[in-house]
């Protein structure tokens, strides 16, 4: 039997593309196999069959922008699915036969509500029209909805509208920069356009925006982290599992959040307060081939060692395959950019709006110095934290960071928290 299957909840993602179909038509898949990946402004998202079957037409093709309740497969369902549908059908006819004619009353009614229903909408005491996605998108990035152009019905303002309206600040002068020349580069030789991904145009608005509305302050600093290394290897080879060092930069981070609560909070220019959060969720930056992608470990001061490590591992995995998830992507309160892998000493990490403090890692490098007229070598290690100067001063900054290189020397503290 053939079955159209619909495009399932995106959750709060918009505008999402179809940018890979997995199979062909003819293939046999389960009901967990994936058709089709989408991608929207935050990430990117497999959808699955949701039957087991036979492949008859995928009916979206690769460019194709869609949304819940599309039509997006044609399958042939296995006589076994079509069995386990019927007999969750007499299961449902046994227990609901009584209120099926209530029932569809109760729908004929919800479908003529439907027809006459208004846009949902919010309205203030000074006649604004937004709903709370877009009015709490507006109180992030510090946008007073009085200047914002309404497009939609009954002068609802729009998140398109929101887009256009920071797009025309960061454009004009008012914004305090100045327009970026157009320049045709082909006067000068052969060259080659490449448009932007949806992951590069959201990381590239956020960043910029990031940069011109907060005043970032960056404290570097560098530690020996022998002492670390050490009791690293150690408990690795007692517990006989392998853990990246950035898991025990994490741990640490995660204390000092607690004892140094304000690097965890953000800051609400609207209502001129500091939200304090009781929670910790721990973003790491991640490099993936779309660009960079910031996912979090949730409630990451609650975990061991080992499972930060573990989730470390599962986020940077579904990040670089593109299948993290959107829940993956909120909620974080402070992120790590670590460049260990890569190289350099020292960088400027831009801060991860509506956070308010990043920790930037550079490569670990052998270093000498005199001790008693002796050289002696050491391993150490370059930090750069950026924060914002409107509510951690510099002080606290030091404070923070010559913390954290003595958390790194705590052998106890990682052997207690393994």
């Amino acid at each position: 039997m053939k079955q159209v299957i619909k495009i399932p909840s995106l959750g709060d993602a918009e505008n999402t593309e179809v940018i890979e179909i997995c199979v062909n038509p003819g293939d046999s898949v389960g009901s967990e196999d994936s058709i089709v990946v989408l991608e929207s402004e935050k990430a990117a998202m497999d959808v699955p069959a949701s039957k087991n079957g036979v492949v008859k037409k995928v009916l979206v093709k690769i460019g194709d922008e869609v949304k819940e309740g599309d039509d997006f497969l044609e399958i042939e369902i296995t006589e076994e699915e079509i069995k386990n549908d019927d007999s969750n059908k007499e299961v449902k006819n046994d227990t609901q036969e009584d209120e099926h004619s209530e029932v569809e009353e109760v729908i004929e009614e919800k479908k003529a509500e439907e027809i006459i229903e208004e846009p949902k909408y919010e309205s203030s005491a000074s006649g604004i029209y937004a709903g709370p996605a877009v009015r709490k998108l507006a109180r992030e990035f510090g946008i007073d909805l009085n200047k914002v152009i309404a497009t939609g019905p009954r002068n609802r303002i729009l998140k398109e509208d929101l887009h256009k309206f920071v797009k025309s600040k960061l454009e004009g002068s008012s914004a305090g920069i100045p327009k970026m020349p157009s320049i045709d580069f082909s006067e000068f030789g052969n060259v080659e356009e490449i448009d932007l991904t949806k992951f590069q145009k959201t990381s590239a608005l956020n960043l910029q925006q990031s940069w011109i509305t907060i005043p970032h302050v960056t404290q570097h600093d560098e530690t020996s982290i022998d002492e670390l290394l050490t009791v690293r290897k150690s408990l690795m080879k007692k517990h006989k599992v392998k853990v990246s060092p950035l898991a025990f930069f994490a741990k640490a981070i995660c204390k000092l959040l607690e004892e140094f609560p304000l690097f965890n909070a953000s800051i609400d220019m609207n209502t001129m307060k500091i939200i304090k959060k009781d929670f910790i969720n721990l973003g790491i930056a991640v490099d993936t081939q779309q660009g960079l992608i910031v996912p979090n470990i949730k409630s990451a001061d609650k975990m061991s060692i080992r499972e930060i490590s573990d989730e470390i591992a599962r986020l940077a995995d579904l990040a670089k395959s593109r299948k993290i998830k959107v829940n993956d992507l909120k909620g974080s309160t402070f992120t790590i950019s670590s460049l260990g892998s890569f190289g350099g000493k020292f960088f400027t990490p831009i801060i991860n709006p509506p956070e308010v403090a990043i920790l930037g890692i550079s490569k670990s490098y052998d270093s000498v110095s005199l001790e008693d007229s002796k050289p002696v070598s050491t391993t150490n290690l370059p930090i750069s934290l950026s924060y914002d100067h409107r509510i951690i001063n510099g002080v606290e900054g030091v404070k923070f960071t010559t913390q954290f290189c003595e958390i790194l020397s705590d052998i106890n503290y990682f052997e207690k928290n393994f």
